[in-house]
């Protein structure tokens, strides 16, 4: 078996190392592929173990009567209980789901467009997906608007991001067309 030759750069010293300045696109990277889903995952999480702690499933607290109501249910499914009951496939698509935006959204930044609306889905689909694991398939659902749905702020953020996304591509492309136009 070869002999495998490691080189270490001896020139360089622990101090020199630490005060060498951060590079901002690192802090930014940082900053928006980690810190933006796990705050939103924190939210996501807190006032569902807040519902959790104060209610108990099916109780109800009407806030804006008619409008906006919080309803403590248990979703089994996905998105309006599509899916019910399959848990192993809802946490792989989970799964794939946030790689595949990770992976647009680093192309998206290499290229210096905005990548916000991506990292609100994944810190939705990151809530969710908690929930799918650690409560044997289910997702605690809350927020109710009467003429929709009971959700929870990891679909809100979800459905955001989406719609934030079709937005920003929207533009893109409107500029994309405007810029070609130009150039003929």
């Amino acid at each position: 078996m070869p002999k495998i030759k490691y080189k270490f750069k001896k020139d360089k010293n622990i101090k020199e190392i630490l005060d060498k300045p951060l590079d901002k696109n690192k802090v930014k990277f940082f900053s928006l592929f980690i810190l933006i889903p796990m705050i939103l995952t924190i939210i996501d999480q807190f006032t569902k173990i807040l519902v959790n702690k104060y209610m108990i499933i099916g109780d109800e607290i009407n806030v804006i009567p008619g409008f906006f109501n919080i309803n403590y249910v248990i979703n089994k499914g996905a998105a309006l209980g599509i899916f019910e009951n399959m848990t192993f496939f809802l946490v792989i698509v989970s799964l794939l789901m946030i790689i595949f935006i990770y992976f647009l959204a680093y192309n998206d930044f290499k290229s210096d467009h905005t990548i916000i609306p991506e990292m609100i889905i994944v810190g939705g689909a990151i809530g969710n997906l908690i929930d799918r694991i650690f409560l044997a398939g289910n997702v605690r659902d809350f927020l109710e608007v009467p003429f929709f749905a009971v959700m929870n702020f990891a679909d809100w953020f979800v459905s955001i991001g989406i719609a934030l996304l079709l937005i920003k591509y929207i533009y893109y492309y409107n500029r994309i067309e405007k810029n070609e136009k130009k150039n003929e």
